[in-house]
């Protein structure tokens, strides 16, 4: 389903503000499309691996640089029922790639299929794309009609999956999950909702992260710096409701799938938390794992740079750590008495050894 001009369009993909330049891309292309899932329960999001791969390198053309992202517009889902003629469309809004080797030739990129939520007459509509259990056939086709390659999916009951869908009936609770955007203390209170009733499931663990994200920026806000607070917070002089919420909701949306687009930004949050909370060694190991898994994005890209901060902060800590001396005359004092109270016990211990030998000789006289 295409959008009306002047009509929002919120595709269930991580919005990405790109600095646009002159020159676009070379036209001819095909389409890949993958998933790790081949079932999942109903109410999951599912994510989607794209493969773009080009006939022609992707170049600026003023630079003449090779492109290292490149946003594909116009993309359409298109779905399919097993046992049904009606093939269903969901515009995929801007899709964000990067660049795969160094060519210019082939661009990855991940997007989150779950709902469709367009802005229609000043009014949110929300359209699920895997709208009941059963068995599904999907593609990607672009404004040319290229088309991707089918994949199959199967959307088995869940219990637990359809108490969430019941509890985010408004869609700007949608909105709010997908993007970030429509939010409100319903939004919040719902979303938690969610993360409280539905453990475990790949919703709840989404709703986590977005609430952490959210909690975060609250957080950012009001301590624009993290080393005074940690200051404070490690003398015990603050005390900040924020810092629990964010850290609670963060470190359960760490659990989703390393593809789930929004985990890296989880993952960049919740080092800052450690880092406060004086977690050296798990900040650390998040900064490893940013660097590994996230390699081309945007906290990926930065750890290992932000690993060196972190470890010159900690050893400033460990330099200015008080450490216990002995100094002066009360040091000396104390030296003595250790160096007299030994001198008596040793005393007291051979009295003791010479006694029982004294009564001994005066039993034989």
């Amino acid at each position: 389903m295409s959008c009306q001009k002047g009509v929002f369009c919120l595709a269930a993909v991580t919005v990405i503000l790109l600095t646009s330049q002159s020159g676009e891309t070379q036209e001819g292309y095909s389409i890949e499309i993958s998933t790790a899932q081949k079932r999942t329960e109903y109410g999951s999001p599912i994510v989607l691996s794209l493969r773009f791969v080009y006939q022609q390198p992707q170049m600026w053309r003023v630079t003449g640089k090779t492109r290292q992202v490149v946003s594909l517009d116009l993309l359409d889902l298109q779905v399919q029922q097993s046992g049904t003629e009606e093939t269903r469309l969901f515009r995929l809004g801007k899709t964000v790639c990067n660049l795969q080797g160094t060519k210019g030739l082939e661009y990855t990129g991940k997007v989150v299929l779950w709902c469709h939520v367009h802005e229609e007459r000043g009014k949110l509509i929300k359209r699920m794309i895997f709208d009941k259990p059963g068995a599904y056939t999907f593609s990607v086709m672009d404004a040319k009609k290229r088309s991707s390659n089918t994949l199959d999916i199967l959307m088995e009951p869940s219990d637990l999956g359809q108490k969430a869908l019941s509890l985010l009936t408004d869609p700007k609770d949608i909105a709010f999950l997908i993007g970030g955007v429509y939010k409100s203390p319903e939004s919040v209170s719902r979303l938690e909702e969610v993360v409280n009733q539905c453990e475990g499931i790949l919703l709840a663990k989404w709703a986590a992260s977005r609430l952490g994200v959210e909690y975060f920026k609250e957080f950012q806000k009001k301590h624009t710096s993290f080393e005074k607070f940690k200051a404070l917070r490690d003398k015990g002089k603050i005390e900040e409701p924020l810092f629990g919420q964010a850290r609670k909701y963060l470190s359960a949306g760490v659990e989703l799938r390393d593809e789930f687009p929004i985990r890296e930004n989880v993952v960049g949050k919740l080092v800052n938390m450690e880092f406060m909370d004086g977690n050296y060694e798990k900040a650390f190991s998040l900064l490893d794992e940013l660097r590994t898994k996230y390699p081309d994005g945007e906290y990926g890209r930065k750890a290992s740079g932000w690993k060196e901060e972190l470890i010159e902060l900690q050893k400033r800590e460990l330099a200015q750590a008080p450490q216990p001396r002995v100094r002066g005359w009360s040091g000396l004092l104390t030296l003595f008495l250790v160096i007299a109270v030994g001198i008596v016990l040793i005393g007291l211990i051979l009295v003791l050894k010479k006694k029982p030998s004294s009564r001994g000789k005066s039993r034989a006289t």
